[in-house]
């Protein structure tokens, strides 16, 4: 009964889910003309279902501005029919292929036939007259151009463009409200990105202010259109109105708005671009794959000769094909092997059949692998200790020996790397200096041996006299010690979720690395062993534990080789469960993390100077985050979904 009961709930949510219409993504140009008008065009990529019969798009308060030239066409090419009077208590299959204007007392619905269910692209193009319009001391416009309705888009993304990207700091400013999201003028127009799918009753409402000679509008206000449009808009938004060039008072002259509206200078070093790329696709390793045909094109161009030779070790292949790698990839250089998976991941997309590695390394699986690495060599011993009759796991440190000096992983960088530290955070002119003195700081043991003898250093420091470390002291004492260790923090950054440079990867590290991970995988599955290869077990968990499929390669020893696994030395670290030695590595992340973020006074000062002057760009129409609040004013919005 149980089980025909859950088939019927599966049943129902699914034809609820394949009745419902979805807005899967909405790409919006509005091309600006010189008379103030605007050409429009909206690419909306949906999921249709069963119900409604039409998309729509409202336009409310709309004034002087008037909807003409309506154009519609699909995925399928088909161009559909216009009428002028547009009749909505048709059929699904009456209206299908055709678009039109539907009149009403607020203002005019844009309306089109959904037809077919299934993945549609529906392609509306129209245009909106004296968009634009002239004011005493500015020419520009407030406007709803998207108001979420009952399928909000789950994705929004709006360019302005005007006359072959003139679009400058220099005679623009934008602001935004109704969203959470970023606004940008950037090499030349302004790109709005919206920050996930949207809510119903949100909008887009863009408020632009342009110097007076860039358009010839055919509407004309009198009055301000600082002291009357601006200052409406920015009612309930958190922009601040003395960078925007408003004053609480009222200002004295029109002259003065325009003076300190455009005086904050472009944004040094922000490519808003990038970042708005970076926000759309948070997760993608190191940052190296960006959202635009164009920089993708660039990342393409500056890693060719590792996409080339990628194509020729691994492109003629799938990944079954692939020879399996018995012996430690790379030399056993753990972090070098994981940079190179990022590598691969990260050019997959570029590479012939490329193999799906479905692994990746970061700072907690690094942790965990190095704190296995120092059980092995009893650098690092699991305690049981009785306290109060709640049984508590401590960790016996042992003092650390300094390594012999090595080649630095760092130096094997892409410069795409280097860049995710600077985008996702603080100014470049800020950071640079930090990471070159955190490398300095740690030269010739920027490696496996070198990081591992760093981490021991910090646990054996924590750890005090007795040697006899808690999780929870490790956090106490790096919140009093923070600056000593941040340089160390730096370098583990720098160290994952990078790539390689073009001179990094070779012919045979790549086939290395993923024949080992594919040996790993298939560890119970592969017949043949040996004692000798029974002997690199230990590192074989430690890379395991490294690209987070620990568990696995564990259970998988025990089925293929249970005398094996009571060979001494071997026996406890592989019946290791991960909880034994689970709180150090989450302390340690945590503990590593508090020195990360520690700043001096000196970086605080200028880091909150770059958050003022960002703000002040901000405010007075510069690149930045929109408002949510505020708009007051705009024409244009009602409503826009499928019905």
């Amino acid at each position: 009964m149980k089980k025909i009961l859950t088939g019927c709930l599966l049943c129902l949510a699914t034809s609820v889910a394949m009745a419902q219409n979805t807005l899967k993504k909405l790409d919006m140009w509005v091309v600006l003309q010189p008379d103030g008008s605007a050409i429009v065009g909206e690419e909306r990529y949906s999921r249709i279902g069963d119900e409604g019969t039409e998309g729509y798009i409202t336009f409310n308060n709309l004034g002087d501005i008037e909807v003409i030239n309506l154009a519609v066409d699909d995925e399928t090419g088909t161009e559909y029919i216009l009428e002028e009077e547009w009749d909505t208590q048709r059929s699904r299959a009456e209206k299908a292929g055709r678009c039109g204007f539907n009149r009403t007392d607020k203002g005019v619905e844009i309306c089109w036939g959904i037809g077919e269910p299934g993945e549609r692209t529906y392609n509306i193009y129209y245009r909106l007259t004296n968009l634009v319009q002239a004011y005493d001391d500015f020419d520009g416009f407030n406007f709803s151009f998207y108001e979420a309705g009952n399928t909000p888009a789950r994705e929004m993304r709006l360019h302005i463009i005007y006359d072959k990207d003139s679009l400058t700091r220099d005679n623009t400013a934008i602001w935004a409200f109704g969203f959470h999201g970023y606004k940008a003028i950037h090499k030349g127009y302004c790109e709005i990105v919206v920050d996930g799918p949207m809510k119903k009753g949100e909008s887009v409402i863009i408020l632009m202010q342009f110097q007076k000679g860039l358009f010839e509008p055919v509407s004309k206000v009198d009055g301000s259109f600082t002291e009357t449009v601006k200052r409406e808009a920015f009612e309930g938004s958190d922009y601040n109105r003395a960078d925007a060039g408003l004053k609480d008072a009222g200002l004295k002259d029109s002259e003065e708005a325009a003076a300190q509206a455009f005086q904050t200078p472009e944004e040094e070093g922000t490519d808003w671009g990038l970042l708005i790329g970076i926000v759309a696709i948070v997760g993608i390793v190191g940052g190296a794959i960006w959202a635009t045909n164009k920089d993708k094109n660039a990342f393409k161009k500056r890693h060719a000769k590792t996409i080339t030779l990628l194509n020729t070790v691994l492109g003629r292949k799938k990944y079954d094909e692939l020879p399996y790698y018995r012996d430690l990839p790379v030399g056993g250089n753990l972090l070098l092997s994981g940079l190179t998976v990022n590598t691969v991941n990260a050019l997959s997309e570029f590479v012939d059949s490329a193999p799906d590695l479905k692994v990746k390394f970061n700072l907690r699986l690094l942790y965990e692998a190095l704190i296995l690495r120092m059980i092995y060599k009893n650098q690092v011993q699991v305690i049981s200790s009785e306290e109060n009759g709640e049984l508590r796991k401590l960790f016996r440190i042992s003092e650390p020996v300094i390594p012999e000096k090595g080649t630095d992983l760092t130096e094997s960088l892409s410069t795409d790397s280097w860049r995710k530290t600077t985008e996702m955070g603080m100014n470049e002119a800020i950071v640079s200096p930090i990471i070159k003195d955190a490398i300095a700081q740690h030269q010739g043991l920027i490696n496996d041996a070198g990081i591992e003898y760093q981490l021991q250093s910090l646990l054996y420091a924590a750890a005090g006299e007795d040697h006899l470390l808690q999780p929870k002291e490790l956090e106490t004492y790096m919140e009093n010690n923070g600056e000593t260790w941040r340089p160390l923090s730096i370098v583990l950054d720098l160290l994952t979720e990078r790539i390689l440079n073009d001179e990094s990867v070779t012919p045979d590290s790549v086939p290395q690395v993923v024949g080992f991970l594919r040996y790993l995988k298939d560890f119970s599955l592969v017949g043949e062993r040996n004692l000798e290869e029974t002997g690199l077990w230990k590192e074989y968990l430690v890379f395991a534990s490294f690209y987070g499929i620990a568990d696995q390669v564990r259970n998988d020893m025990k089925k293929v080789a249970p005398d094996v696994a009571k060979l001494e030395g071997l026996l406890q670290p592989v019946q290791l469960l991960h909880e034994d030695f689970m709180p150090l590595t989450t302390s340690l992340y945590s503990t590593i993390r508090i020195a990360h973020h520690f700043q001096t006074e000196r970086e605080r000062d200028k880091i909150l100077k770059e958050e003022r002057k960002r703000e002040r760009a901000r405010s007075s129409g510069g690149s930045g985050r929109s408002s949510y609040g505020g708009g007051g004013g705009h024409r244009g919005g009602g409503g826009s979904g499928f019905r």
